[in-house]
């Protein structure tokens, strides 16, 4: 069993309690499976270093990376228990990524935006089981964490510098100050990654940088604030045939059948662009009341579409997303934790014209019925809007629905959605059985967004 899916009860972490999943820790170029957690002495160390989380996450069993060459970050190039990026949810820190640049119907998660330097562990969720996120998370979650603001009983300022090089010129170079005094916490990352592909035309080049601040507050509470900002060039793969005259050696085989009609002409030579950047806002209070946490974002991603030999851009995207999230932990006895919480999120075409917008609220309580077995179930009610496009530029251009004279028509749609997980811990009956459970999840699946280009 894949020890990242697997559901541990009470398991420590360096000093932190994980309440629902086991985790991987990211160290470095490491993703470590602790002793006390998957399987004793496990550990996998990457033979690159990562660049970015795809190339931690397309070592998952429950993971399928599709994208044409690992050397070179693409959008939606990894798919969850063969459910593409539209059905299933990227978070960070428990908040769903929205649509990130690109067209409509494409272009949904781009993981090389989300700073490596940043993040200390990445959750795995199998399954459309839990009420923390939005009813498209029909193959589950990844839900990727960011590190938290650590208290310094002295000043301390420590500096990493990683380089490395390989085959295809593929260079990855960063720089990493993580430090703090007392209560006040810091970290600032810049990191700078090339290549020039395995196929024709895929050279890329992608610089980040990245920063934090954290403070302590009292009763181990904390806040934390967050920015990123990347600027990213990558060509598109293009024919490489040997039956034309501008077939290129160097490069695989790649016919002109093979391709869409854009990437015939390798002369031609595509390219996008992109300058994103975003924010975050995190806070947790424990209050005798349970255990309170806050989370907000908003994030900019601006996309431009070229041809080398074209004057002026083909395509031109720019979206907006923000959201937030409030929830409460709460213990009741020995063996029911209650969550409940409520959370938001808005993406915007150009800051002007809203796409989809939702509201949801929930509640969750986790049940240890008896040592080995565990109930989670809730109940999520999710209020989305989305604007649809009714307008279609074939023959000239016409209204889809001729009765609405509107380029955009607004839908709303709510639901209550039940969810359910019940686990049985087999870890103690024998050795061949450790880290081992048998579950089975029975839950409403809804969601207008599955298929749709939002």
């Amino acid at each position: 069993m894949d020890c990242a899916l697997k559901p541990e009860k009470g398991c420590w972490l360096s000093g932190g309690k994980v309440n629902d999943y086991a985790w991987a820790y990211i160290t470095g170029t490491n993703w470590i499976e602790e002793e006390d957690v998957c399987y004793e002495n496990a550990e996998y160390e990457s033979p690159i270093i990562a660049q970015n989380i795809t190339d931690i996450l397309k070592d998952r069993a429950i993971i399928d990376f599709r994208g044409q060459s690992d050397l070179v970050p693409e959008s939606d190039s990894v798919y969850m228990r063969g459910f593409d990026t539209r059905n299933f949810v990227t978070a960070q820190d428990g908040l769903a990524i929205e649509k990130t640049g690109g067209y409509w119907g494409g272009h949904f998660v781009d993981f090389s935006l989300i700073p490596l330097g940043q993040i200390e562990t990445i959750e795995i969720i199998p399954g459309p089981h839990s009420v923390l996120y939005s009813g498209k998370a029909l193959g589950g979650v990844i839900n990727i964490r960011t590190k938290v603001p650590e208290r310094h009983e002295t000043p301390e300022a420590d500096f990493k510098v990683t380089t490395s090089y390989r085959s295809y010129n593929t260079q990855n170079h960063s720089i990493d100050v993580e430090g703090g005094i007392d209560w006040f916490d810091y970290g600032l990352l810049y990191q700078k990654y090339r290549t020039n592909g395995y196929l024709r035309n895929t050279e890329s080049d992608i610089d980040t940088i990245s920063g934090r601040l954290g403070f302590i507050l009292p009763s181990d509470g904390y806040i934390s604030l967050s920015a990123s900002y990347t600027d990213k060039e990558t060509g598109q793969p293009v024919a490489n045939d040997p039956d034309t005259d501008n077939y290129d050696s160097d490069y695989p085989v790649v016919r002109q059948e093979d391709v869409s009609g854009r990437w015939k002409d390798p002369d031609r030579k595509p390219e996008r662009f992109k300058e994103p950047y975003s924010f975050r806002f995190n806070m947790k209070q424990p209050t005798p009341i349970g255990s309170w946490t806050l989370g907000a974002y908003y994030t900019y991603e601006n996309q431009v579409f070229d041809f080398k030999d074209k004057d002026e851009p083909q395509a031109k995207t720019c979206y907006t997303s923000w959201g937030g999230k409030i929830q409460d932990d709460i213990e009741l006895f020995d063996d029911h934790l209650i969550t409940v919480g409520f959370d938001t999120a808005q993406l915007s075409s150009r800051h002007t014209r809203k796409i989809v917008e939702s509201y949801a609220g929930f509640i969750q309580d986790k049940w240890d019925i008896i040592p080995r077995l565990t109930l989670t179930a809730g109940f999520r009610y999710e209020d989305i809007s989305i604007n649809w496009s009714n307008w279609s530029s074939s023959k000239g251009g016409h209204y889809k629905d001729p009765a609405i004279q509107k380029e955009y028509i607004e839908r709303d749609y709510h639901q209550i959605v039940p969810k359910s997980f019940l686990t049985y811990e087999l870890d103690d009956l024998a050795d061949v059985l450790r880290d081992t459970s048998l579950s089975v999840g029975v839950s409403r699946i809804w969601t207008p967004r599955s298929f749709c280009e939002v």
